[in-house]
C-alpha cells in the first residue's frame, strides 16, 4: 500500500513538473517567434525609412507615397515596440509614450501636406508625362515628347502602377504569387525555376479583371478601336528605361491589338512578364527586390511602319567618338530591336554628316507587318525591295536632329526607337538613356583608364565622387583614431557605429552592406559618396592608400595627383567649416512640413549601442526607435536566465560527447532529430540545427586544447576566482543552448568568465547575423583586459567588428549569406575552447599579439610560444 501511494505521488509530481516544463517551453517558443517576427518588421521598417529619406529630399509635397509609407512605418514600428516589451518583460515600456508622441507629430505634419490628386485607373499619355511614380519611365518619356509638340509621337494611354496592383490584389493573387516565389529567392539566388514561372503566369491569366478596371480599360480604348486603330501594348515599369536599370528586352510587348478582349489578354501578358524568368533573373543579378511590383502598362497607337529601327546619339562601343549610329529594318521594328533579322547600319557625325565608311545597306529578306485581323506576322520581302535602305537621307537627318534635341533636354546620350509611317514620315516610339560601354548599373560612366580601377562591380549606395586615404576599420577603437586629412572609410560590414565619424570622412566603402541599411541612409543624408557590396575592399586596400570613390558607378580607383591635391584642399576647408548634411543644406528650400517629417522619421541620432546615450529618452525619430528595438531585441534573447531554463528541466536534453563541454539543450523546433522515445542525452550527430553544427565543428576541432594553457599560473587564477563573486556560475555547471532550424543562442558560463553567442543563420542574408560577447576571468583586471584584446584581434582577422573595453569584448557580423555565418560560428567554437583560462598567460602586453597569431595559425597548444610569467613572479620566461 505504501509503495503504491509513493508511486502515485512520484508520478503526480513528475506530471506536474512536465506540465511546468511544457509551459516554459511554450513561453520560450513564443519569445523566439516574437523575435523572428520583430526581425521581419525591422527589415521592412528600414526599407521604408530608406525610401522615405529619398522621397523627402527629392519629391514634392504632393507625393502620395510620403503619407502612405509614413503610415505603414508608424504601424510597423508600433508593432516592434509591442514585441520588444514582450521580449524584455516590460523593461522597454517607456517606448510606448515615445512612439505615441512621434506618431502624433508625424500624423499632424503629414495632414498639413498639400493633398495629392487621386489618379484614375487609366491615364491619357499627355497627363502621364508628370506622373513617373504612376506611369513609369517609358510612358513619361513619350508623354513629355508628345507634350513638347516638336516631335511626332503616337497617341495613347497608360494603365498606371496602382491600377496594375489593384488587379494583382484581387482574391489574394499577389499573396499567392509571393508564396510561390519566396522559397526560390534566398541568398545567392540568380534565377527562378521555369515551373514556378509557369505557375505564376497561369495564375495571372486565370484571374479576372476587377469590374472598375475593366470598365476604365474599355472606355480608354474605345476611341482607338472605333477608328480601326490597333494598339501596341508595352511595359512601362517605374525603374525601366532609366539611367540605373534599363530592363531592355525583359518585359513583354503585344503588337496590333484590335479588340477589347485581346486588350485584356495583352494587359495580362505584360503584367505576367514582370514575373518571367528573364526579368526575375535581371532583378536578382542587379540587386533589386524581385518582389517589388512597379509595372504600368502603356497602350500606344499602332504605327503600321514601312521601316523601323533604333538611333544611338553616341556610338555605344566608342562613346568618345564624334558619331551617331542608327540601325533599321523594313516593316515593324521588332526584328531590329530583338536582333533576329539583318539590319541596315547608318553612321553619321553628331553634326549630322553621313559617314560612308560606317554605313552598310543589308540585303533584307523578311519583314514584320500588321495583320488585318489583329496581331503581326512575317512576310517575304520582294526581291526588288531587299536592298532598299530603311531610311532615306531626309528621314535620317530628321531623326538625327530630333534625337540630339532629346539628348540635350535629357542631359545624357539617348537610345531612340523610331518608325517611318505609311506616309513616309518619321515617328518616335521610345526614348531612353543610352547604356554606354563601361557604364555602371547605377549611374553614368566614369571615364577612367581600366588600369586605374582597383575595385569594380560595387553597388552605388550614395552618389558622388571623393578622394582620400583609405582607413580600414575593424573595431570601434579604430573609429576613434581615424587620422588627419581626407579619409575614405573602409569597412567589412555596414556598422551603425560609423555614423559618428561620417562628418570627418570623405567617402565610405563596404565589403558587405546594402543601400537600405542604416549607415547607407545616413551617408545619403550627408551627401557622402558610398559604395557597398565590394566584397574585398578590406583585404585589397591598404591603410593610407590614396584612392578615389566613384559613388555614381560603384568603382574604386587609384587617385590621380590632381585629385589628391584637391582632396587635401577640401579637407583643410572642411576642418574650418564642419560638414553639413545634404538634408540640412536643402532644408531652407524644402517645404517646412517635409523637413519636419525628415527629422521625425529619417534622422538617426542613436548610434553608440553601448554608450550612455543609447536610451529610450534619446529616441527622437522613428529611425532611432527602430535602431533601439533591434539592438535591445537581440540582447533580450541573451537573457533567458537560469531560473527560466532550470524550470524547463523536463524538456532539456544534455549533450553527450568526448569534448569536456557540459551543454544543456532546448529545441524550439527543427533543431534535433525526431526521436521515437524520449531520452535525456543526445549526441552531436542528433542535433541537426545548421548553426549548431557549424559551432560544434569549431568546438570539436582536432588539436583544440580544452585544459589549462601551458605556462600559466592556475593557482593565481583560482585564488582570484574564490574572491571574485562576479563569476556567473561555478566550474562544471551546465551551459545552456537554445536551437531551432536556423537559430542558436548559447549562454556559456565557463570557468571564471561567461560567453554568449546569438545567431540567425537563414536564407535571407539581410536578416542573418552572429553576435558574440565575452566577459570576466579569474586573474587580475589587467590580464583579463589583455585577454579580451587578444580575442578582439583574433575575431577582427575573421571579419568581425569588435568593441573591447576592460574585460568585456563584443563582436558582431551582420547581413551576410548563410554559409558565411556558418564559417564564423565554427571560428567562435574554436574560440570557446582556446580561450579557457587564457588570461593566465596574459602576463605582458606582448602576449596579446603572440597568442592571437598562434590561434590564427592553428597552434592551439601555443607550442613554441614564449610565455611570460605574471608580473608578480618576475620577468623570466618559459616555453609552453
Amino acid at each position: 500500500m505504501i509503495l503504491d501511494w509513493f508511486r502515485k505521488q512520484l508520478a503526480s509530481h513528475q506530471e506536474r513538473q512536465q506540465e511546468k516544463a511544457n509551459r516554459y517551453l511554450a513561453q520560450l517558443k513564443s519569445r523566439y517567434h516574437t523575435f523572428r517576427a520583430l526581425l521581419d518588421n525591422n527589415n521592412r521598417a528600414v526599407e521604408l525609412i530608406t525610401d522615405l529619406g529619398i522621397r523627402l529630399r527629392n519629391s514634392t509635397a504632393t507625393d502620395p507615397k510620403i503619407t502612405t509609407e509614413a503610415e505603414e512605418l508608424i504601424e510597423i514600428s508600433g508593432e516592434m515596440v509591442e514585441k520588444l516589451i514582450r521580449l524584455d518583460n516590460g523593461r522597454s515600456h517607456g517606448l510606448l509614450s515615445r512612439h505615441h508622441h512621434l506618431r502624433e507629430r508625424i500624423t499632424a505634419t503629414a495632414a498639413a501636406l498639400p493633398a495629392a490628386e487621386r489618379l484614375p485607373l487609366c491615364l491619357d499619355l499627355g497627363r502621364a508625362a508628370e506622373a513617373k511614380e504612376a506611369a513609369g519611365g517609358k510612358a513619361v518619356a513619350l508623354g513629355r515628347l508628345r507634350a513638347a509638340g516638336r516631335y511626332r509621337v503616337p497617341n495613347g494611354f497608360v494603365i498606371p502602377v496602382h491600377a496594375c496592383r489593384f488587379f494583382l490584389e484581387q482574391d489574394n493573387l499577389s499573396f499567392r504569387l509571393v508564396e510561390k516565389l519566396q522559397p526560390h529567392l534566398g541568398a545567392g539566388a540568380t534565377e527562378v525555376p521555369e515551373t514556378v514561372v509557369a505557375e505564376i503566369r497561369d495564375a495571372i491569366f486565370a484571374a479576372a479583371l476587377p469590374t472598375e478596371l475593366a470598365r476604365a480599360l474599355a472606355e480608354a480604348s474605345r476611341p482607338f478601336f472605333k477608328l480601326g486603330q490597333g494598339l501596341a501594348v508595352r511595359s512601362s515599369a517605374v525603374s525601366e528605361d532609366g539611367r540605373m536599370h534599363s530592363f531592355a528586352g525583359q518585359f513583354a510587348t503585344v503588337l496590333n491589338v484590335t479588340q477589347p478582349t485581346a486588350l485584356v489578354t495583352a494587359f495580362k501578358e505584360v503584367v505576367a512578364s514582370a514575373f518571367n524568368g528573364r526579368s526575375l533573373a535581371y532583378r536578382l543579378n542587379a540587386g533589386l527586390d524581385p518582389l517589388a511590383f512597379e509595372m504600368a502598362v502603356l497602350c500606344l497607337e499602332m504605327v503600321p511602319a514601312r521601316s523601323a529601327g533604333i538611333l544611338f546619339t553616341r556610338d555605344p562601343n566608342q562613346p568618345e567618338a564624334d558619331r551617331m549610329l542608327a540601325t533599321g529594318v523594313l516593316g515593324l521594328g521588332e526584328l531590329a530591336v530583338s536582333g533576329t533579322a539583318v539590319a541596315d547600319l547608318f553612321a553619321m557625325t553628331r553634326a549630322g554628316k553621313p559617314v560612308a565608311a560606317g554605313t552598310v545597306i543589308a540585303e533584307k529578306n523578311r519583314r514584320l507587318v500588321c495583320l488585318p485581323e489583329g496581331g503581326v506576322g512575317e512576310e517575304e520581302i520582294p526581291a526588288e525591295e531587299r536592298l532598299l535602305p530603311a531610311l532615306n537621307d531626309q528621314q535620317l537627318k530628321t531623326l538625327a536632329d530630333w534625337s540630339l534635341a532629346i539628348e540635350k533636354e535629357a542631359g545624357c546620350p539617348q537610345d531612340v526607337e523610331w518608325a517611318i509611317d505609311a506616309d513616309g514620315e518619321p515617328v518616335i516610339l521610345q526614348a531612353r538613356p543610352l547604356r554606354l560601354a563601361r557604364q555602371s548599373r547605377t549611374g553614368p560612366a566614369r571615364r577612367v583608364d581600366p588600369a586605374e580601377i582597383l575595385l569594380a562591380d560595387g553597388v552605388a549606395t550614395s552618389a558622388g565622387e571623393a578622394t582620400g586615404r583609405a582607413r580600414v576599420v575593424r573595431s570601434r577603437q579604430d573609429l576613434q583614431d581615424l587620422g588627419e586629412g581626407p579619409i575614405i572609410l573602409v569597412l567589412h560590414q555596414s556598422m551603425v557605429d560609423a555614423v559618428n565619424v561620417l562628418a570627418r570622412v570623405s567617402g565610405v566603402l563596404v565589403d558587405l552592406g546594402n543601400p537600405a541599411d542604416h549607415l547607407s541612409c545616413v551617408a545619403r543624408e550627408y551627401a557622402l559618396p558610398m559604395v557597398t557590396g565590394l566584397r574585398q575592399a578590406t583585404t585589397t586596400l591598404a591603410d593610407g592608400q590614396w584612392l578615389t570613390v566613384d559613388g555614381h558607378a560603384g568603382l574604386v580607383c587609384k587617385a590621380r595627383p590632381s585629385a589628391i591635391a584637391e582632396a587635401e584642399r577640401l579637407a583643410t576647408d572642411r576642418a574650418a567649416a564642419p560638414r553639413t548634411t545634404a538634408a540640412e543644406a536643402e532644408a531652407r528650400e524644402l517645404v517646412p512640413e517635409l523637413e519636419e517629417l525628415r527629422q521625425s522619421i529619417v534622422q538617426l541620432n542613436l548610434t553608440d549601442a553601448y554608450g550612455s546615450t543609447f536610451s529610450i529618452q534619446e529616441c527622437r525619430s522613428i529611425h532611432d526607435i527602430v535602431r533601439y528595438i533591434h539592438e535591445k531585441a537581440v540582447l533580450a534573447m541573451f537573457s533567458a536566465n537560469d531560473e527560466t531554463l532550470e524550470e524547463t528541466s523536463g524538456i532539456v536534453v544534455n549533450l553527450e560527447s568526448e569534448v569536456p563541454f557540459i551543454l544543456s539543450i532546448i529545441d524550439l523546433g527543427g533543431g534535433l532529430v525526431p526521436r521515437k522515445r524520449k531520452r535525456r542525452r543526445v549526441t552531436p550527430e542528433e542535433i541537426v540545427s545548421p548553426p549548431f553544427k557549424a559551432l560544434w565543428r569549431g568546438i570539436a576541432t582536432p588539436g583544440l586544447h580544452w585544459g589549462a594553457p601551458g605556462g600559466g599560473n592556475i593557482n593565481g587564477v583560482m585564488s582570484n576566482w574564490l574572491t571574485d563573486h562576479r563569476s556567473a556560475r561555478p566550474i562544471g555547471m551546465p551551459n545552456y543552448l537554445i536551437v531551432s532550424r536556423d537559430y542558436l543562442n548559447l549562454n556559456a558560463r565557463m570557468d571564471f568568465h561567461f560567453t554568449m553567442i546569438d545567431s540567425l543563420c537563414g536564407f535571407d542574408p539581410h536578416q542573418n547575423y552572429v553576435k558574440f560577447r565575452f566577459k570576466g576571468g579569474g586573474t587580475s583586471q589587467q590580464q583579463r583586459h589583455r585577454r579580451v584584446q587578444c580575442i578582439a584581434r583574433m575575431l577582427e582577422a575573421h571579419d568581425f567588428f569588435t568593441d573591447a573595453r576592460d574585460d568585456l569584448v563584443h563582436a558582431s557580423l551582420i547581413g551576410v549569406p548563410r554559409e558565411v555565418i556558418e564559417e564564423k560560428l565554427t571560428v567562435l567554437g574554436q574560440v570557446l575552447g582556446f580561450t579557457r583560462l587564457l588570461d593566465a598567460v596574459m602576463a605582458s602586453d606582448a602576449m596579446v599579439e603572440r597568442v592571437a597569431e598562434a590561434f590564427l595559425a592553428g597552434n592551439y597548444h601555443l607550442d613554441g610560444i614564449k610565455i611570460d610569467k605574471t608580473e608578480n613572479e618576475g620577468e623570466d620566461t618559459v616555453q609552453a
